[in-house]
């Protein structure tokens, strides 16, 4: 089950956020004091994994400005709009159990305002419920005709009317009235809100605590009073296999405490994938027993410590002492991992300011690891205002967060109308300080072509550059590799250019590699680029295509590129270009466009081989519609895979 789109109303301060539409990764960007926090919070309540925190509370989430202590809080409009779609695992299981056909349409809306409840829109068809009971009774031919038609009243009429009421007629009625005491509508509904996904709501808040008292602790527990940094150590313990009673009740500590060092082993493996900071950490959970001088309550009973050894310079340290970053990154991992045990991959993932405290670096890798292990089984929605957690290969899913004060002059005077926090597709919004994290992560990708990475990635063209990326978003989309993060890729404007450039970063032990195209008269240039690399370091497009001439919009294949340029150019009838390719045409796609443009009308504009590059990349997802996307996609992923086999 897929969130389409999200409208926020009368929640803090938000009035009317807009409907705005939600992808996999799904990023709010926008100023502080903008309104970020509270459409999580909003959207949050709608199923969260934390049954107490479903409620609205007019006195703390109802608008300020309308709020009246004794008048009722208006029915309409909903708190929360959410439109959602089924997949087919959610159609396959919903049609088993009451029909093919039951649910009429496979979008449906889901509403929750201050009276708490859930509302839904979900179009249902009675009839073949009816239908897929009389099947499943296996009535004859003869029972079915005496049962009327095909929904509760007909059937209801028919036995009424009947003179002498058959037993099957009668059990279909009583199955009926069994199974759905309140219509079909409301079965099916309830059945959908069991397999509408759960949200997972983290902040800053939730860390994990260096130090622990387990008495105290279950003391907190008993009286209902666990704090949010409880839950996640509670999440540690679940890694362990254990729980809280089980510790508190424990006499044996060998046995925990190898079932500690085993989680403790995991932990680290788990963290130092991603953080790449300080590879020389490893973490240490223990649980003993109390020292009498420590400060209360941590000088009785048992007590649970997380430390963090430092095998360079063979010392440790208690994790509370570690950077907030870490502790941040750390604690979020944990968590995490614990929830996914718990509710499976029925999930939708709610980042409030995720890493804020980390090091640009340190956000890079959240990122990778937000697209890793995210992006694959979860939809995630999350806010930020720093420029390194906005994924630049993906503008397209953000979302502006503004808080909007209309301004307008009446009698002379200039009057501010407050319209509350508006949330926008548009990544060009008018405001510039909702704006510059966009614009600060495109001047950072600009400056990476630059200057150079580690490893950097030479290729001819921005339109080289624009292809990969994009097809490297859509081979992860399909759970294949796309190209490794850790490539630079840098265009330098033609073949010549690229042992020049070798020669100079050589210096800077640089790994590089480089894509060419191959045309005619470039056999000597080509050489010259492949003695200048390291060995199996060049890649000619012309061993993914084929063709003894090839540049990469050769790669995507003459039906994908052809679709593409006609969008591009919005080429219609006669001025299209030819489905098949025309007899003498050059061997190269990019070739025999720039001769069909040049016998079309004089008002076409000219042909430019960047041009189909911005488009596609500008459609974003919606470009694998074209026709040829799949054998496009595969030849990309070929070239991606050798891309990705060069690295270290």
């Amino acid at each position: 089950m897929r969130l389409l789109s999200v409208r926020i109303q009368d929640f803090r301060c938000v009035e009317d956020s807009t409907e705005f539409p939600i992808t996999d990764v799904t990023c709010l960007v926008g100023k502080n004091e903008s309104g970020k926090t509270a459409l999580l919070k909003a959207l949050y309540k709608l199923k969260p994994d934390v049954e107490s925190k479903a409620q609205f509370e007019p006195a703390s989430d109802y608008p300020k400005r309308k709020w009246r202590p004794d008048q009722p809080i208006p029915a309409n409009p909903p708190a929360v709009t959410t439109k959602w779609k089924l997949d087919a695992s959610d159609l396959a299981t919903l049609e088993k159990q009451f029909g093919a056909g039951v649910i009429a349409d496979h979008t449906f809306t889901i509403t929750k305002g201050y009276d708490n409840k859930n509302y839904y829109a979900l179009k249902t068809d009675d009839g073949a419920a009816v239908k897929h009971l009389i099947a499943e009774l296996k009535l004859s031919e003869e029972e079915k005709a005496v049962s009327g038609g095909l929904d509760l009243k007909s059937i209801q009429n028919a036995v009424a009317e009947a003179k002498e009421i058959g037993a099957s007629q009668q059990k279909l009625l009583d199955t009926f009235k069994q199974r759905y005491p309140n219509g079909v509508n409301a079965a099916v509904t309830q059945a959908v809100y069991q397999r509408v996904p759960t949200f997972l709501y983290f902040d800053s808040y939730l860390t994990l605590p260096g130090i622990v008292s387990v008495d105290t602790l279950a003391n907190r527990k008993t009286q209902n009073k666990l704090t949010d940094q409880d839950q996640v150590f509670l999440a540690v313990l679940a890694l362990a296999g254990t729980s809280l009673d089980k510790v508190h009740g424990s006499g044996t500590y060998e046995e925990f405490n190898s079932k500690l060092r085993a989680v403790s082993n995991q932990v680290t493996d788990m963290i130092f994938r991603y953080w790449s900071q300080n590879k020389h950490l490893d973490v240490d959970m223990r649980l003993d027993a109390a020292r009498s001088g420590d400060p209360a309550p941590f000088n009785s009973g048992w007590i649970f410590r997380t430390r963090i050894d430092n095998r360079r310079h063979r010392a440790d340290t208690s994790f509370d002492d570690r950077s907030s970053g870490f502790v941040w990154f750390f604690s979020f991992l944990v968590w995490f991992n614990q929830l996914q045990q718990t509710y499976g991959n029925n999930l939708i993932i709610l980042l409030d300011e995720p890493g804020l405290s980390l090091h640009a670096r340190a956000q890079a890798d959240l990122l990778r690891y937000i697209n890793e292990q995210l992006r694959p089984y979860y939809q995630v929605i999350y806010t930020t205002h720093s420029p390194f957690m906005i994924n630049a290969d993906d503008l397209l899913s953000a979302r502006t967060v503004e808080d909007v004060v209309k301004k307008e002059k009446q009698k002379d005077q200039e009057v501010e109308h407050l319209l509350g926090t508006k949330v926008s597709t548009d990544v060009l919004s008018t405001d510039p300080d909702t704006v510059s994290p966009l614009q600060r992560v495109l001047d950072y990708e600009i400056t990476q072509t630059l200057f150079v990475g580690k490893h950097t990635l030479l290729v001819e063209g921005p339109s080289d550059l624009l292809y990969l990326k994009w097809f490297s978003r859509q081979s992860q989309k399909a759970g294949k590799p796309g190209l490794d993060y850790r490539w630079v890729i840098c265009s330098v404007r033609g073949i010549d250019r690229i042992p020049g450039f070798v020669s100079l970063f050589r210096g800077n032990n640089l790994h590089i590699a480089a894509i060419v195209d191959v045309q005619a008269g470039h056999k000597q240039k080509i050489e010259h680029v492949r003695k200048s690399l390291e060995d199996k370091h060049l890649l000619t497009l012309d061993n993914y295509t084929g063709q003894a001439e090839a540049d990469i919009e050769d790669v995507l294949g003459r039906d994908f590129y052809v679709a593409l340029v006609d969008e591009t150019y919005d080429l219609r009838g006669k001025e299209q270009m030819p489905a098949a390719k025309p007899a003498g045409a050059p061997e190269r796609v990019v070739k025999e466009a720039q001769a069909h443009f040049a016998i079309l009308p004089p008002r076409r504009p000219e042909f430019n081989h960047e041009q189909p590059a911005e488009r596609l990349f500008q459609r974003g997802d919606d470009g694998a519609k074209l026709p040829g996307f799949n054998e496009a996609l595969g030849r990309m992923e070929k070239l991606i895979g050798d891309l990705n086999a060069l690295m270290p």
